[in-house]
């Protein structure tokens, strides 16, 4: 070995080192997400509990996609999150619910655009939803609400809940009944719209990615060797 070839060598030997490490990384945050979705999806996919026993214990980390089951009561105060779908525009309606002496939000579901501004049941309800805690607000690309016309971009929780002056608390209703003659029948107005989970785990691609790069800096490192090798003989 020349002293030509020793600073190259160990630019090489420390590049793969990073790479390799970076590829290791994301395996360990592969291992990580999977258990992450495999108790998302436990609680997403379980029985209702009640939300009395999960409130106020509730945070991302334990809670996001839990189902619950409480009763309360629906009121005449909403904000409206435009939400196109495939069928046309419309609007989520996230409404205001009396719920154990406090007031959180509700996501009731999907309504037509022209039904944004309709007159909706409000009083006695009961709820089959889940937990949310939602991540489509973005500081720099969601649009400001238009507070005058209510219509809101994201469901950015504390936001809303300041707005209609309830605990910034977020529930996304699976099934909705209202009381009518001392009777539970389905809520009409509105259609619930429960989102499905398509959690993304991309850190597979990301430490395929690392130690691709790892591989082709060690080809490189070797060939830049056998070059400097063969201008020295």
């Amino acid at each position: 070995m020349t002293k030509k070839m020793i600073f190259p060598l160990i630019f090489g030997l420390v590049g793969v080192i990073v790479l390799l490490s970076l590829g290791v990384w994301q395996m360990q945050r592969l291992e990580w997400k999977n258990d992450v979705i495999s108790k998302i999806y436990e609680r997403r996919n379980g029985e209702p509990i009640s939300l009395n026993d999960n409130y106020k214990t509730s945070s991302p980390e334990t809670h996001n996609y839990l189902r619950v089951f409480f009763e309360g009561e629906i009121k005449n105060n909403e904000a409206h999150v435009y939400a196109p779908q495939k069928d046309g525009l419309g609007y989520r309606i996230v409404s205001e619910f009396d719920w154990n002496e406090l007031s959180i939000l509700v996501d009731l579901g999907w309504v037509e655009k022209t039904k944004k501004n309709e007159t909706r049941t409000t009083g006695d309800a009961r709820v089959i939803g889940y937990i949310s805690y939602p991540d489509d607000h973005d500081d720099s690309f969601t649009p400001k609400p238009d507070i005058i016309n209510n219509i809101w971009f994201s469901r950015f929780v504390p936001d809303m809940a300041n707005q209609l002056k309830v605990e910034p608390f977020l529930v996304v209703a699976e099934q909705v009944q209202i009381k009518e003659n001392d009777n539970w029948i389905d809520y009409k107005d509105v259609m619930p719209f429960p989102i499905s989970l398509n959690i993304k785990n991309d850190h597979r691609e990301y430490a395929i990615t690392w130690f691709s790069l790892a591989l082709v800096w060690f080809l490189m490192t070797i060939y830049l060797l056998w070059r400097i090798k063969q201008k020295t003989v």
